[in-house]
């Protein structure tokens, strides 16, 4: 297109000048401005793709990579051109009206994108509201400045940035800022960016290494890193591998073997990497055989248990997982009479057993699953992805993509088309064929998921063709009706933009009906009253319970205020402190929407004047101070509770007019209640 820049071709200065007419100004590629509105346009590309193919915003791996750009791009267009509202999405949205047509799924999922994009800007937007405001306060404190001058003197130094992180103004300096991270959530590059922007420019590599530093001194975590120790095992076990091969996997369409036979048996002690010599009882080990019918931990689904009949010894296979190479590792725990040499064990044939109750149980929650993602696919939105699972014998766990939380309805709606589909007991359809026509056929896959050449894709009819088709390698029923009955038992939040639901089957759901059935039975039998007239009758206790609450407060309100006609009713009871009345009231019955009520009350009555309000509860103490308008300058009410709050062992702060505190140590407050005079007259001295 004879242009020296990408960002000048047609793919992406669209993008550029729909920014810069945002923003209302004109782009110049030479200018900060411009710098941002570039940044702006390609991350913008990046989001919409990202999110349309399942990745959204979180923090950890590509989630975090897609939450630091999309929050790259919002800083740089409030902090360099100045949009204060929520932009980003209509970027996002516009990037969506010029590739849509080349990109279908972006279309198709142009609303999900639209809400992820608006989430995540309206909560970086508050991160950023705190954070750079705390960040302009520390940068600004004198200590901070001076670090900074000191630094920047050092780096006009020939060997001034050699080893930054043995240099003490360097560490002092990282401390200062460390609590924008940690305590107000502004990312490091933006840190970074305050100080590039103060004069002191950080070497990239540095800032990294520092801040890497930092986390896992946060996480109390070595320098080898988290999960090292699952690293070093995982190579240990591919070292096996090559030794022994690939497993032959019989559990598709069995759950026993006769003839399997015994390769090795490792010891389960840390460290122990050579095979066992001899097998005492109760010894943990892990045993692997040239074949075996036990499901090796993948997919989500766990790993079978069962048990292994060997020459005067008895495996109870309390786990199984495979390595990457598809080595399976049978971890057991051994039964035998005495001492069973390894030698006379090794080469010979044994039993393997899979405990079929449980292989049946995971089996209904694996093909469950299968059509509960189908389901939510079809009541959700095809935005909805799979973002990681759990299937075990006594439940099933399903992580996938969606903005919010759902609705009575859409589970009511979700749960009925999988019974639908189980009560049609339509065959569960398994077929071996290459990933490329499988692909083709329209099955889904998993995002980040590997797979073979040749891949198992479960397919289930439904009433117009297939209600489900996926790529899975786990063991599944023969047909829906295999899986008895299915119940959603909670929906919640994990995750931004990510929500996790469990589910029940078979004997697992029947008992949770069950239980249901008798909770109602004792509730209804308590209150005397019919399962039909339950929800009434909860009704109308509800609203006499929320009647007594409130004549409660009123009455105690009362009581706290004093009868009718007294000195405290009338607020005679205050106290003159140098030409002002204080007035000092103990509460203790009244919550916390009582005690500013009777705050307002008695300051009210006594017109002009500072009150003083305490209570004490559940083993703590709080305390409100309300001033008058036309003594807040002499008295404000911020400076008495900041005076008070420490003898009830807590602080507190609020405005001049009107202060709340706290504190641990209710035995305090009748002396904080009569600390209130002196603290007045020594602000009106």
């Amino acid at each position: 297109q004879g242009k020296f820049s990408n960002y000048d071709t047609d793919l992406i200065r669209p993008i550029v000048d729909f920014t810069a007419r945002l923003a209302g100004r004109n782009y110049d590629p030479e200018t900060p401005e411009g710098f941002a509105m570039r940044v702006i346009a390609d991350h913008a590309r990046a989001a919409a793709f990202s999110i349309a193919d399942g990745i959204l915003p979180a923090n950890e791996g590509r989630n975090y990579v897609l939450r630091k750009i999309m929050r790259r791009a919002i800083y740089q267009g409030r902090h360099a051109l100045g949009l204060e509202d929520l932009f980003f999405y209509k970027v996002t949205n516009f990037v969506v009206d010029q590739m849509g047509e080349v990109y279908p799924e972006l279309e198709s999922h142009r609303g999900f994108i639209e809400k992820m994009v608006r989430l995540e800007e309206e909560r970086f937007r508050t991160t950023l509201l705190v954070g750079l405001q705390k960040g302009d306060e520390i940068f600004n404190h004198k200590e901070t400045t001076d670090l900074m001058s000191r630094l920047i003197v050092q780096f006009e130094q020939p060997d001034g940035r050699s080893d930054l992180r043995k240099n003490a103004d360097f560490q002092s300096l990282f401390k200062k800022l460390a609590p924008l991270n940690d305590t107000y959530g502004l990312p490091p590059d933006l840190i970074r960016v305050g100080l590039e922007e103060r004069g002191l420019s950080i070497p990239q590599p540095t800032f990294t290494a520092w801040f890497i530093q930092h986390i896992k001194a946060l996480q109390k975590s070595d320098l080898r890193g988290p999960g090292t120790e699952a690293r070093v095992r995982d190579a240990q076990w591919s070292l096996v591998e090559e030794q022994f091969g690939k497993t032959e996997f019989f559990g598709y369409d069995r759950t026993s073997l006769d003839d399997a036979i015994v390769l090795t048996v490792f010891p389960d002690t840390e460290g122990a990497w050579e095979s066992a010599t001899e097998i005492r009882d109760g010894e943990g080990c892990y045993v692997i055989l040239d074949k075996t019918p036990f499901y090796a931990e993948s997919g989500g689904q766990v790993g079978d248990s069962g048990i292994i009949i060997g020459h005067k010894v008895k495996f109870i296979v309390r786990d199984t997982f495979a390595t990457s190479g598809g080595l399976t590792i049978h971890k057991a725990l051994a039964e035998c009479d005495g001492v069973v040499l390894t030698e006379k064990l090794f080469g010979t044939r044994v039993v393997a057993q899979v405990d079929v109750e449980k292989r049946d149980a995971t089996r209904r929650n694996h093909t469950a699953t299968h059509l509960m993602h189908a389901a939510l696919r079809e009541v959700l939105g095809t935005h909805v992805k799979q973002a990681g699972s759990v299937v075990a014998p006594s439940y099933l766990r399903f992580d996938f993509s969606h903005y919010q939380p759902l609705t009575d309805g859409e589970i009511e709606e979700i749960e009925r088309l999988v019974n639908y589909h189980i009560l049609r007991n339509e065959p569960v359809q398994t077929d071996e064929m290459a990933v490329e026509e499988a692909m083709r056929s329209g099955a889904m896959a998993l995002f980040g998921e590997k797979y073979g050449e040749r891949v198992r894709v479960l397919s289930i009819k439904g009433t117009e063709g297939i209600f489900s088709k996926e790529l899975c390698g786990g063991t599944h029923v023969r047909a829906t009706g295999d899986i008895g009955v299915f119940k959603i038992t909670s929906d919640e939040s994990i995750a931004s933009g990510v929500r996790r639901i469990r589910a029940v089957t078979g004997i697992d759901a029947y008992e949770r009906f069950r239980e249901d059935e008798l909770l109602i039975d004792q509730v209804a039998s308590s209150l005397r009253t019919s399962r039909a007239e339950l929800p009434a009758v909860v009704g109308k206790l509800q609203d006499e319970l929320k009647k007594a609450r409130r004549e409660a407060d009123e009455l105690r309100l009362k009581i706290a205020t004093g009868p009718a006609g007294s000195d405290s009713s009338n607020g005679d009871d205050a106290r003159e402190v140098n030409g002002v009345r204080v007035l000092t009231r103990e509460a203790s019955g009244l919550d916390a929407a009582g005690m500013r009520q009777l705050s307002d009350t008695l300051l009210a009555r006594i017109k002009s004047g500072v009150v003083v309000v305490g209570r004490s509860n559940d083993g703590k103490a709080s305390l409100i101070v309300r001033t008058s308008d036309d003594l807040t300058k002499k008295i404000p009410a911020g400076q008495v509770i900041k005076e008070l709050a420490p003898i009830i062992g807590g602080k507190g702060g609020g405005k001049p007019d009107m202060a709340e505190g706290g504190g641990n140590q209710p035995e305090k407050l009748a002396e904080a209640l009569e600390a209130s005079y002196s603290v007045i007259a020594k602000l009106l001295t």
